[in-house]
């Protein structure tokens, strides 16, 4: 991982604002931008780190979302509980309890939260799909949360090389010819594994629970997703099914795909200018129109 940012450099934050104090874990940033008035649109970003690691200030993590600032967004980092703290589904439990808590507080931090994407890579981009997909979905609740009445719902999505369905993760690296190493994830310390809190091959519904595939219905929100083919970590597979489930359900308009051609993951062509040329082009329409 690249070195955490330097949050000095960025003039107009709050750090480590908490979003719930069931866990020293559950903090938040915002970064304004340097112009405008507000309430500001957001951009949320959610950090990857095989669901064991990583911060909210991790560079790869975040600094394509910090291009947003210059484009006029805000954008909120969140931090959550990492597998050797909470397993499933408290991490996702702890996603929605943040978007819940930005939207309570929404004129306190001038923020537009009618106009909000959710932007994550690999573990990040997982809890960013679950993000678009968990509104209605009573599992990701917190009982403890102060704001259940608010709605969870965000604009979009952008997903960097989500894993979607740990079961077929090997399945389809050995198919492509790229698994290093059998068991890999259904090893029983896998990434998923821990993040599950019992090896997958003995997950048994624990599996259908932690795929974005179950909670897919008509008013998710539109998703860009983009994969490298040359994955090595989370086979492009993994995005290019759940994409075939989201057309199959007929939602096909909610979904712009891209496979990028020899990309591994978190390769640098997915922070070209680019390639973010595109992914802002695409928050642009959903959230200035």
């Amino acid at each position: 991982m690249r070195p955490l940012i330097d949050t000095s450099k960025y003039e107009n934050t709050i750090l480590n604002i908490s979003y719930g104090d069931v866990s020293e874990t559950l903090k938040l940033d915002i970064f304004y931008p340097e112009a405008g008035d507000g309430p500001f649109p957001v951009i949320i970003s959610i950090h990857g780190g095989a669901f064991k690691k990583g911060d909210k200030h991790n560079g790869e993590m975040i600094e394509p979302m910090l291009h947003g600032l210059a484009k006029g967004y805000a954008v909120v980092a969140i931090n959550y509980r990492l597998s050797g703290e909470a397993k499933f589904p408290i991490p996702v439990k702890d996603i929605k309890r943040a978007i819940r808590f930005i939207k309570a507080n929404r004129y306190q931090y001038n923020l537009d939260t009618k106009r909000m994407v959710v932007w994550g890579g690999s573990a990040g981009a997982y809890m960013a799909l679950m993000a678009g997909l968990f509104e209605d979905a009573e599992l990701f609740d917190d009982e403890n949360d102060p704001n259940l009445d608010v709605k969870a719902n965000v604009q979009g999505v952008v997903a960097w090389f989500p894993p979607v369905n740990f079961s077929n993760m090997d399945k389809q690296l050995e198919e492509s010819g790229l698994l290093r190493n059998y068991p890999d994830h259904d090893a029983e310390d896998s990434p998923e594994s821990l993040f599950l809190g019992k090896p997958l091959t003995a997950a048994g519904s624990l599996l259908d629970r932690s795929n974005p595939e179950t909670y897919i219905h008509p008013d998710m929100p539109p998703m860009f997703i983009q994969h490298g083919r040359a994955d090595k970590i989370v086979p492009y597979q993994q995005s290019r099914d759940f994409v075939e489930k989201v057309k199959q359900a007929g939602f096909e308009e909610k979904i712009h795909y891209e496979i990028i051609e020899d990309a591994d993951h978190g390769d640098e062509k997915f922070e070209t200018s680019e390639n973010l040329d595109k992914v802002y082009a695409f928050i642009n329409r959903l959230l200035k129109g």
